[in-house]
């Protein structure tokens, strides 16, 4: 999530869950400078960005409910605040910057289109760089022999043969293609906004 999209995400999260909390009278933890404590919310608003405003107003609830300090009402901590986030509404699929950006490029296209985009993203991931010339025929090799095993797979789905361990492997595939996708999809969506 990067620019007018972050900044609104911001938005939102400040005024369905940091004003309203501070409206009746949430409270920095006691030995925390007023600094600290607001880089603390303003990291919060970012990593928090992702929320509909009706999860936010859950939250905020949660928050409340779970206030810290004698009088109850000093912010919980970060950790806390975003795992109840994550149980309310989980967050979209998000990768390093270096896979996001370049699954989104026009290099990100031509694996769609070429059928590689999943092995293109495990070796981003596991690698941390971009393919050079060899590394792009080792992935359209594995890519290659990825198909093939999809294609087994499915015919044996099909005829009631196929095995757990197939089972797995298939929706393992095709669960990393989907984020795949819906990493590509995040682009046109922000673009769109």
């Amino acid at each position: 999530m990067e620019g007018e999209e972050l900044r609104a995400g911001k938005e939102r999260v400040k005024k369905h869950l940091i004003d309203p909390l501070i409206a009746i009278g949430m409270v920095r933890k006691k030995g925390m400078t007023i600094d600290t404590h607001r880089s603390v919310l303003d990291g919060l608003m970012a990593r928090l960005s992702y929320m509909d405003e009706g999860f936010l107003c859950a939250l905020a609830e949660v928050v409340e409910t779970h206030a810290g300090g004698p009088d109850k009402d000093h912010w919980p901590a970060l950790t806390l605040i975003t795992g109840w986030a994550r149980a309310l509404q989980e967050p979209p699929p998000s990768e390093s910057r270096l896979v996001r950006s370049f699954l989104q490029s026009a290099p990100g296209q031509r694996a769609v289109d070429g059928g590689y985009i999943v092995e293109l993203r495990a070796f981003l991931k596991r690698n941390g760089r971009p393919p050079g010339d060899y590394d792009m025929k080792q992935i359209l090799d594995n890519a290659s022999r990825n198909s093939g095993q999809r294609t087994r797979i499915e015919e044996n789905v099909n005829a009631g043969r196929a095995s757990d361990q197939d089972r797995q492997w298939l929706d393992g595939w095709r669960k990393a293609h989907g984020t795949c996708m819906a990493i590509i999809d995040s682009k046109y969506k922000g673009a769109a906004a």
